[in-house]
């Protein structure tokens, strides 16, 4: 995460056949308005042959910006845990789906520092 450039999450992949990134921005609510309008999420294909890079804008519904952070997922996710408590029914994700999230994150970061892949057994 990179608050306050002009995307806060790039993600890329590279295999044989080219890459593909998708472009984040932050939250709105973050964006410095003399920078101009904010930016619009993206998806670039560069694949190998042809080569050449091909953007396309992926634009988010207003409605789910005005929800909150992360295009509204903060928003919709509270949403969800409020009504388990309220009606006892489960959790779309469970404690274990959140300690293999962490696990994966840690293996990422353990990754990026050693330059080695990491097992997740």
């Amino acid at each position: 995460f990179a608050e306050g450039s002009r995307y806060q999450e790039e993600i890329s992949a590279v295999g044989p056949t080219g890459k593909i990134e998708a472009l984040v921005p932050g939250p709105t609510r973050f964006w410095n308005v003399d920078a101009g309008p904010a930016p619009t999420p993206q998806v670039i294909i560069s694949p190998r042959n042809p080569t050449g890079p091909v953007a396309h804008d992926v634009p988010v519904d207003p409605a789910l910006l005005a929800a909150g952070d992360h295009n509204g997922a903060t928003f919709y996710q509270h949403q969800g845990f409020l009504d388990c408590i309220r009606t006892g029914r489960r959790p779309d994700v469970t404690l274990r789906d959140g300690a293999q999230a962490v696990a994966m994150g840690r293996a990422a970061q353990r990754s990026a520092q050693t330059g080695q892949a990491v097992s997740l057994d």
